[in-house]
């Protein structure tokens, strides 16, 4: 017992691989032991019982050439044929052959002296067959009838003789037998009982090592289980090996233990941070909303200037049906810039103003300037801050075209994208560096003169703070531009995510 502690106690504080590899290596090895041991014993049985009947089989066969031998020399005898003769020679050749492996010493061995006399007594009878046969080919008929008859004789005996002495070794061979099978037997026991060894010793190494594993494992399992729950009041595991389970359960121990102490710390820093959050959640709420509605207020008031005195130049100049229609767009575009002063806007609105203003301005420019629209599938649902769309196309009149030459165009265009709606402001103008263009989106008003005076535009700032503050996310605004002479493109990129439809 004290040396089967000793044992259990050193297996169990090996680590788990070394634990592994003795278990693989013992179960192997008696795996193959006993295969081995099968092997040779099942491979000596069989060449024992092969040696056992070979006398008996040389013997048969020894008769069978025997017999050919008669049977040809007697069929030559009487035919004289050419293949009977070759059938001869052939079995009496064989017959030689066979004959020479039989014993031919003195012995007092009974069965090795018959085997002497066979041998002796075969010999002559080749003889007395060759004789006859030389004696057939010589047309010596009386000579080669006595020697058949005598040959004949010869044959008989040796006939009875075989007979005899392979009676007596199938006597001796099945004695021999008989005691091969109680080996046999002794074997199947010898290793039914070693493999019974084998099998209590595995099982045996096998629970030795469930139990220095598994059962720790499962253990910690549970345990492990119930603090996943959120339950840390947990009993401490006590492993009895220094293998890695033990180190293992010696640190979740550990853990549990710091989780224990903290748990308390945590869930007043928790409920302190809650408290906080929720405070800084409600003012930043509170800053969105006072920046959108200061932000939306800030549309410089010089284009009103403007267009209330073309309309009253053109009031003197004109008929009334024409500044009956610029009133109208004139009344209809302050009407939707109070209305939606802070608040949400449909595309489709925005770019109806668009087009209001256009109209409007259009008259200042002589209707110079080519409007085009492009919009894709149901994007003008889509909601977005009031007053967006109107001034970028303001900044593409007053900065890109107000001064070229050429024909001027302005295309709104509107693509849906698989994450995204894309909003472009196209112009054919004067276009724009790539330092003009890291100025605007950085927040730096452009100059513009009009009627001789420096003025500042309505900045894109305003529109891309207002953007960003909407929709919560930073890339909110692209401009692109080939340089100078090649026109502007100014996008909004408004997130599928952070959609809202009318």
């Amino acid at each position: 017992m004290k040396l089967l502690s000793r044992v259990h106690r050193t297996f169990i504080d090996l680590p788990l691989r070394t634990k592994l590899v003795l278990v693989f290596a013992f179960t192997m090895f008696m795996v193959a032991f006993v295969n081995i041991y099968m092997h040779v014993s099942i491979n000596n049985v069989v060449g024992t019982i092969d040696k056992v009947y070979a006398s008996n089989i040389s013997l048969n066969q020894l008769l069978g050439t025997l017999d050919d031998v008669q049977a040809n020399m007697f069929r030559y005898l009487n035919t004289k044929s050419t293949a009977a003769l070759n059938d001869y020679y052939v079995s009496e050749q064989s017959y030689s052959e066979q004959i020479a492996s039989l014993n031919d010493q003195p012995t007092d061995n009974e069965l090795k002296l018959a085997e002497k006399n066979i041998r002796s007594i075969s010999e002559a009878y080749l003889k007395l067959a060759a004789s006859a046969v030389a004696a057939k080919r010589g047309r010596d008929v009386e000579q080669y009838r006595s020697l058949y008859e005598e040959a004949s004789k010869v044959y008989g005996y040796l006939d009875t003789y075989i007979n005899e002495l392979n009676n007596a070794r199938f006597k001796t061979n099945a004695e021999s037998y008989n005691t091969l099978r109680t080996s046999l037997g002794y074997m199947q026991t010898f290793s039914t009982v070693i493999l019974l060894v084998a099998i209590t010793g595995n099982m045996f190494v096998l629970m030795l090592l469930s139990s220095t594993i598994t059962k720790p494992l499962t253990k910690l399992a549970r345990q492990v289980e119930q603090v996943g729950t959120g339950d840390f009041d947990v009993d401490f595991i006590y492993v009895e090996s220094r293998d890695e389970v033990g180190v293992l359960a010696s640190a979740f121990n550990q853990m549990t233990d710091s989780l224990q102490e903290h748990v308390d710390q945590i869930k007043t820093r928790m409920a302190e941070e809650s408290r906080l959050k929720e405070t800084q959640l409600r003012m930043e709420s509170s800053l969105k909303e006072s920046q959108l509605i200061f932000l939306q207020s800030q549309i410089n008031p010089h284009f009103l200037y403007n267009t209330l005195n073309a309309g009253a130049q053109l009031a003197m100049m004109e008929g009334a049906e024409k500044t009956t229609l610029f009133v109208e767009n004139l009344a209809d575009f302050f009407r939707y810039s109070v209305k939606h002063t802070g608040q949400a806007s449909s595309l489709a609105d925005e770019i109806s103003q668009v087009e209001t203003y256009l109209h409007i301005i259009n008259v200042r420019f002589s209707n110079e300037i080519q409007y085009l629209k492009r919009v894709e599938g149901r994007a003008e649902r889509v909601m977005m801050p009031g007053v967006i769309l109107q001034p970028i196309v303001e900044n593409a009149i007053n900065h890109g075209l107000r001064d070229v030459k050429w024909d001027k165009r302005i295309l709104l265009s509107v693509c849906e994208e698989e994450e995204r709606i894309l909003v472009t402001v196209t112009d054919n103008g004067k276009g724009m560096t790539r330092e003009e263009i890291d100025a605007v989106l950085v927040g730096q008003p452009m100059a513009i003169e009009m009627d001789g005076q420096q003025h500042r535009g309505t900045g894109l700032k305003n529109v891309i703070e207002r953007l960003r503050i909407y929709y919560g996310i930073h890339d909110v605004f692209e401009i692109k531009s080939g340089g100078r002479g090649r026109g502007t493109a100014v996008t909004i990129i408004i997130p599928k995510s952070g959609m809202h439809t009318a």
